[in-house]
């Protein structure tokens, strides 16, 4: 105790232990990368092509036009809708139902995304934002069905148990964040009912440069966070943990260290364990977390409803813990 607060008083003012050893992180990472600059520069062309070649396409359209829709007035429409059992389930605005929807299609991050757009235009409270951000930051069925389940695990049967086992966590985390009978007044956006020219183009061109800002947030997410994966072997952390706890144990620890930090990496290093039911719970939570590269992005969107960091953590790993328990009983079926 007498320790830690003589350190505390020699830190400059301002600056704490916790800033104080991330700013050592970073000029290790710093230094290691004009070491090696040509593996850091390997690594990041790796990032992004996986980013042009697989992320960009098939999340750039989804995502244009669902910012679109919510600028037309969508949301209030798919609310109507649909809106009245998450209300009654999570005591959030219907509008969260066109939240929800847009978030399982699309996939991450559009559900943080278009969290932030209605609290942005006075649709939904901070509170009603929190809420609705617990059960609506889903992955999209292409990337569990068709990346993890086909490709990673050569078995569509066990994309199909993490995609159920992924949703019905989301759900059901929705419960432990759901709010209580106090609503928060918080005005609807009113829907456009009509256009005209010089206000179609001008919203055509806010679209497009939202959504092009908000593609590159996810680009720079990508590139960095494997940028820090392909750190790990280089300072032997695969060899460390395999020597320590065996190839059984070690693989399934290391899977969740890949997937702290990219989904995608964990999931295929997860597809490695020798026990499939471990592989898919392990799996099913790392997905449902998304690692630090999705739980960036999120923030990116999210902290403009004034959420914390540590708020939006909170809220993936009970996700993930949920999504686990439940991928585990689901693959007990296969």
């Amino acid at each position: 105790m007498i320790e830690a607060t003589a350190l505390r008083r020699k830190l400059p003012e301002g600056l704490t232990a916790g800033k104080a050893l991330a700013g050592v992180a970073i000029v290790a990472f710093m230094a290691m990368m004009l070491a090696r600059p040509d593996y850091y520069l390997t690594s990041a062309r790796k990032g992004l092509t996986l980013y042009a070649t697989s992320v960009l396409p098939s999340l750039f359209p989804f995502y244009f036009c669902s910012l679109l829709l919510t600028n037309i007035g969508a949301a209030r429409t798919v609310s109507l809708l649909f809106g009245k059992p998450i209300k009654r389930l999570y005591g959030v605005p219907e509008e969260s139902a066109y939240i929800l929807l847009l978030s399982m299609l699309s996939g991450y991050p559009v559900g943080a995304s278009m969290t932030a757009e209605l609290y942005a235009a006075g649709a939904i409270s901070q509170r009603e934002a929190k809420a609705i951000s617990s059960f609506c930051s889903t992955s999209g069925p292409i990337f569990m069905l068709g990346t993890v389940g086909s490709a990673v695990f050569h078995d569509m049967r066990i994309g199909a148990v993490i995609l159920a086992a992924h949703y019905c966590a989301a759900l059901l985390n929705g419960f432990i964040f759901r709010l209580g009978k106090r609503t928060d007044p918080a005005p609807s956006r009113a829907p456009v009912a009509r256009l005209s020219v010089e206000q179609y183009d001008d919203l055509m061109a806010k679209t497009i440069s939202n959504s092009t800002l908000n593609m590159l947030y996810v680009g720079g997410y990508i590139v960095l966070c494997g940028m820090l994966i392909d750190t790990l072997p280089l300072v032997k952390f695969d060899a460390a943990i395999i020597g320590a706890c065996g190839q059984e144990v070690g693989d399934a620890i290391l899977s969740l260290s890949y997937g702290l930090i990219e989904m995608t990496r964990g999931c295929v290093a997860a597809a490695n364990c020798a026990n499939l039911r471990a592989a898919t719970a392990i799996c099913a939570g790392i997905v449902s977390f998304g690692g630090l590269s999705v739980t960036m992005q999120n923030y990116t969107f999210l902290s403009r409803c004034k959420m914390k960091f540590a708020q939006v953590v909170l809220r993936k790993f009970c996700h993930a813990l949920i999504a686990a328990g439940l991928a585990y009983l689901f693959s007990l079926a296969l």
